[in-house]
């Protein structure tokens, strides 16, 4: 076992260097080549969970992202085992298989993959996060796609952020949705009337004066407003 962990760290040491020159190509080779010693270390063994990781990695840069679906499940499968399914790994994992299979027309896969990975991003990052609103707005995208925008608008209101100071979960209903928004917004209505003190314009306001008091009382005010003129 010991020449296989040398002959793996030694294949592995030379696909790290390439990758860092940017010879992606020549990186997945020599990550396929160090695949065979990997496999013999063994599920448990991180070893292998870096060499599938590095082949991901190498295609990636490649743009091959059709032939990286079954190496990017593997890597899900991998990561699982080793550190559970809520972790950045498997977020990150879950979402490129998304965006993957919406960009080749898979709906059914995209959505499950979509759903999937917005459970993952809730869960490590939190609803706010913008990774988690990216993904909503993705899986907002692929739903209008499938012209269901009642559901789409949904995914969009919940990409915007917050409502009323309290995020709106994806298992709500749209019409539940609407129902709370509209409640919101009656509230936000009545908060600014009652804020509102209404005014009269002073002009009007003399008017109303002038209207109402008797010719004395019009005569006492001619006079007191010449005297303020006068003082100014």
């Amino acid at each position: 076992m010991g020449q296989v962990s040398d002959e793996w760290y030694n294949l592995h040491r030379q696909a790290e260097g390439a990758f860092s020159r940017d010879s992606y190509s020549r990186a997945e080779e020599l990550w396929m080549m160090a695949m065979p010693f990997a496999e013999q270390l063994g599920e448990d063994d991180d070893r292998l969970l870096k060499t599938v990781t590095g082949i991901c990695r190498a295609m990636i840069m490649q743009k091959r992202d059709w032939d990286v679906i079954p190496w990017l499940y593997r890597s899900l499968a991998l990561t699982e085992r080793h550190h559970g399914l809520n972790n950045e790994n498997c977020a990150r994992i879950t979402f490129r298989l998304a965006k993957t299979y919406k960009a080749y027309s898979m709906p059914v896969e995209a959505e499950e993959q979509f759903k999937r990975s917005l459970a993952i991003h809730t869960k490590v990052y939190g609803p706010a996060d913008s990774f988690t609103v990216e993904v909503l707005s993705e899986y907002a995208e692929l739903l209008q796609e499938l012209h269901r925008e009642d559901e789409a608008q949904h995914m969009m209101y919940c990409a915007l952020g917050y409502l009323g100071g309290e995020w709106k979960p994806v298992s709500q209903s749209p019409q539940e949705h609407q129902q709370q928004q509209e409640q919101y917004e009656q509230q936000q209505r009545e908060l600014q009337q009652s804020q509102q003190m209404p005014q009269k314009p002073q002009q009007q306001l003399s008017q109303n004066i002038d209207n109402n008091s008797t010719p004395e009382d019009q005569s006492e005010q001619s006079g007191f407003n010449r005297v303020l003129k006068r003082r100014q």
